[in-house]
């Protein structure tokens, strides 16, 4: 799932907290893999944003690693230049395992390549160059920009279609793998008719606060659009289910959960702070709201009806399969994850899980949001403002709110998983923050070089005195929307917020906004 948050199913992620559970909106099918199996209330995404996270499930190595550390990462293209054709994804992995194996990805991609180049057989990517990304949740194709027709929001039932065809085709003749990666829940917000008159319906009839402020929270957590595209993906999973009953194949088949991210459809407190559930903050946050996602498997060998408290992190599936699948070939190289195959057989009793890397690192030095570095090793949770070098301690075992910060009782703590967390993004060339704040006005600096040229050449073949002006406006309004995104970045760079962006300050600090327009004076 794209976006969807630890609270925002009908599965209570921790027995022990009300809040991980959403009380509006419903997954059935979900609860049914559930209870057929094991749910884990300690489960990460690599990253609070998408790209990065899909590149380090991919590949099976931490968002620093693979230099991908959040979406639209500047630095990437300096480090990697050549892409990651060269690395080895799930679906290279197994069919190194085994020839026979048949791999498929429908659905929202990993942006930096396209999957059909990284080992997969069968993909619904169409583009001629670009990889799927978010845009194909909202248009027939990114060049037409038409919208995608009613009957098909978010693409789920072109998903629904794709999958069940694949499994129709390979379920029980020879072994496969299948990643479907619905553009549901991610923005903008699209639901069919019938289905969202349903859930209108059940949210008109509930009592509602007439406080103002309470009512924005209320809506947050009940929003019919939003429980349409939470339900139509939900019988999406339940007619796989299906399928695989009927080839007999049920039984046999590792089946997760999960999604890339925390929430971004989330209430706000008093604080202007977003929350997830009892989680601080949302996607683009390194808080557990941000970060802590969703997580049920079922399959052979998996307890039925088992929470798992057991800390994992995506970038532990590809030695997961690898494990599973029994492969006699060795794990591809620099791969961070370990193996969660006892931990899906005994749960809390299984043996600590062998990772290359030293904790669950989550290394986010953003140009946009707050940077942060963070590092989980065991109970303890570091996090590393890298615009003040300001650091913060929690035990997210019995504090994942992360409201007590320990770092003034537990210093020599803190310092030790400091330097680990340093350590380990240096070995990796996992990225300074300095480094991508430089990236990212270098970037702005050539979209202006690339501006002129466009107007310069344009201009020369102009016919007409207004066709003129309407050329200067246009690159003059870029130039502006240039001049404001460096600006943010300064301002951004010398922030010391932990909970947002400096992009509002700016925008109303040089009266323009981001794509160039002038404020309206109030």
């Amino acid at each position: 799932m794209d976006d969807v948050g630890w609270a925002q199913t009908s599965v209570k992620m921790m027995d022990s907290e009300p809040l991980s559970v959403s009380n509006f909106y419903e997954t059935p099918n979900l609860e049914k893999l559930a209870a057929r199996g094991m749910k884990f209330s300690n489960a990460y995404a690599p990253t609070p944003t998408c790209t990065g996270s899909r590149v380090s499930i991919q590949f099976g190595k931490t968002s620093a690693r693979m230099q991908y550390r959040f979406v639209h990462d500047v630095l990437s293209y300096k480090q990697r230049p050549n892409g990651y054709k060269d690395e080895v994804s799930i679906a290279g992995m197994l069919k190194a395992t085994n020839k026979n194996y048949i791999t498929a990805h429908f659905g929202k991609g990993i942006s930096v390549e396209q999957l059909k180049d990284v080992g997969y057989d069968i993909t619904d990517e169409y583009e001629e160059i670009a990889a799927n990304g978010n845009f194909h949740g909202e248009y027939i194709d990114i060049q037409s920009k038409e919208p995608l027709p009613e009957n098909d929001p978010k693409r789920i039932y072109s998903l629904t279609k794709e999958s069940l065809k694949f499994l129709d085709e390979y379920a029980g003749k020879q072994p496969f793998y299948m990643m479907i990666s619905h553009y549901a829940v991610h923005g903008p917000q699209a639901a069919s008719p019938h289905i969202l008159k349903k859930w209108q319906k059940k949210y008109d009839a509930l009592s509602k606060p007439s406080d103002k402020n309470e009512l924005r929270q209320f809506e947050r957590l009940r929003t019919p659009m939003f429980a349409s595209m939470i339900d139509e993906s939900d019988a999406h999973l339940g007619k796989l289910m299906e399928m695989l009953k009927e080839k007999g194949e049920l039984e046999n088949t590792y089946i997760i959960y999960t999604s890339d991210n925390g929430a971004e459809w989330t209430p706000m407190n008093t604080q202007k702070q977003r929350y997830n559930g009892p989680l601080t903050q949302g996607k683009y946050f390194p808080f557990e709201g941000g970060l802590r996602i969703p997580f049920v498997v079922a399959g052979p060998g998996i307890p039925a009806g088992i929470q798992c408290d057991t800390p994992i992190v995506q970038w532990d599936l590809l030695p997961t399969f690898h494990d599973l699948a029994e492969s006699k070939q060795a794990l591809p190289a620099g791969v961070d994850g370990g193996s969660l195959r006892a931990v899906f057989t005994q749960g809390n009793a299984a043996p600590a899980i062998k990772r290359q890397a030293p904790g669950l690192v989550f290394h986010f030095p953003s140009y946009y949001q707050p940077p942060i570095s963070s590092i989980r090793i065991g109970d303890f949770k570091l996090m590393h403002n890298l615009n003040t070098g300001e650091m913060r301690l929690y035990n997210v075992k019995t504090d994942y709110r992360e409201k007590n910060n320990l770092i003034n009782e537990m210093p020599e703590k803190a310092a030790a998983m400091a330097k680990t967390l340093g350590d380990y993004v240096k070995s990796v060339n996992g990225g300074e923050v300095e480094d991508v704040y430089q990236a990212a006005i270098d970037l702005f600096n050539e979209f202006d070089r690339r501006a002129k040229e466009s107007y310069e050449k344009k201009l020369a073949s102009a016919k007409s005195e207004a066709e003129k002006q309407q050329l200067k406006e246009a690159y003059e309004k870029k130039l502006r929307s240039n001049m404001v995104k460096r600006e943010m970045i300064k301002d951004q760079r010398k922030s010391g917020n932990w909970h947002g962006s400096a992009a509002k300050k700016t925008m109303t600090r040089l009266g323009i906004k981001k794509d160039g327009t002038f404020l309206k004076k109030k």
